[in-house]
């Protein structure tokens, strides 16, 4: 009995990650562009706050995250990342480095080398609708603050949320809408010029 319920788990298993690798997949394949509207939600112990905004992408490693309450941008133009804070009328640069190879962002902004970092799995229903991926770093220490990545698509494989939780348990939900994909994105939206008079750090 023992060995036939491991070869049942056995083919479930593989069947689970055949299965799980297409929808990843099949989404990468139509994504080499994407833009959509977003709200974020980041949960730490009891207290949770929600943002909005929206983003573009242009893989490999070109994005834009415009947060709208905080007045908040985040622009990639695969060199350099650029984070500019409007209120404290600051800029933040940092060189872009491997250092998105082993974050969050290399799911969908990255290179497509996904697996060669990650675990890709399927995970069970979430009570919604969604058909959901978890992926999570090969290496425990290697994960850039993040222990994982889950993925929910909709029945036409349409990315309508993320999920992550890093190594303090602080969660974040990402819940996608309007999101295009294949589409033109203008070189110029992942291009960023330091306003005059803003402190600067980094570079």
């Amino acid at each position: 009995m023992k060995k036939v319920l491991c070869l049942v788990l056995g083919f479930t298993s593989v069947a689970v990650f055949a299965d799980a690798n297409s929808t990843l997949d099949g989404f990468l394949a139509q994504a080499k562009t994407m833009k959509a509207d977003f709200s974020q939600t980041v949960i730490s112990g009891k207290k949770s706050r929600t943002t909005t905004g929206t983003m573009e992408i242009a893989r490999p490693n070109k994005f834009r995250w415009e947060y709208t309450q905080d007045q908040q941008l985040i622009v990639s133009d695969a060199q350099k990342i650029y984070i500019y804070d409007q209120p404290l009328q600051q800029v933040t640069v940092k060189a872009l480095g491997k250092s998105i190879d082993k974050s969050p962002a290399a799911v969908l902004a990255g290179a497509n080398n996904i697996r060669s970092l990650y675990k890709v799995s399927e995970l069970p229903t979430q009570g919604d609708s969604l058909n959901w991926i978890q992926i999570e770093p090969k290496a425990a220490n290697d994960n850039n603050g993040f222990q994982i990545v889950m993925m929910g698509f909709n029945s036409q494989n349409q990315l309508k949320s993320m999920k992550f939780t890093d190594n303090f348990g602080n969660k974040t939900n990402l819940k996608f809408s309007n999101l295009q994909t294949g589409i033109k994105i203008p070189d110029s939206d992942f291009q960023f010029k330091i306003p005059a008079g803003v402190d600067v750090a980094g570079q």
